[in-house]
């Protein structure tokens, strides 16, 4: 199980590791806040409830043990900071992946995303065997998310106009996609 200590360019540090079934409540904790942030970047638009947050930690800790997908988490202070998925996709897609990231408002701007993502690919490398390219999107606003998954190699292939409503707001998708 892979964990270890990350120290950000301001020195804070966090622990980055796999998630384990325990972890439902901390995980619970983390997501909702998105709720009620203004583009957060992510599509949650709904508080999950811990019964949920514990069937989809499940379902991860599966795929996980079937080399289907990775997970690493940002720890600190015992609270759950920020998360990375690289999920397999299925049959004649089964050579990629989607990848996700996700950062409480507290721990951005400090590297430590990066790190997360550069850590979370090379561990679907590792345990993914075939696997040859990764695929996300992210919302058209969120510019910092963008210029990161440039400089980790990801490259615009499209976009899905209107793709997402925040209030009475429309929001484009980025398609981005990384060879390996």
């Amino acid at each position: 199980m892979t964990k270890h200590k990350f120290t950000a360019r301001d020195g804070t540090s966090v622990v980055f590791r796999e998630p384990k079934p325990s972890d439902a409540k901390l995980l619970m904790d983390f997501i909702n806040p998105f709720v009620a942030e203004p583009m957060s970047g992510l599509t949650i638009n709904k508080r999950v409830r811990l019964k949920e947050e514990k069937a989809w930690l499940r379902g991860w800790l599966a795929d996980i043990k079937n080399r289907k997908g990775v997970m690493l988490l940002v720890e600190a202070d015992g609270r759950i900071k920020g998360n990375c998925t690289v999920s397999r996709l299925v049959w004649k897609s089964s050579h990629m992946a989607d990848a996700g990231i996700a950062l409480s408002k507290d721990v951005r701007g400090r590297g430590i995303g990066e790190a997360l993502m550069k850590e979370t690919i090379e561990l679907a490398r590792k345990r993914m065997r075939g696997l040859e390219m990764i695929q996300l999107k992210a919302f058209d606003y969120n510019e910092r998310a963008l210029e990161l998954y440039k400089k980790l190699g990801f490259v615009v292939v499209g976009r899905i106009p209107r793709a997402n409503k925040e209030g009475k707001d429309y929001y484009d998708d980025v398609l981005m996609v990384k060879h390996l």
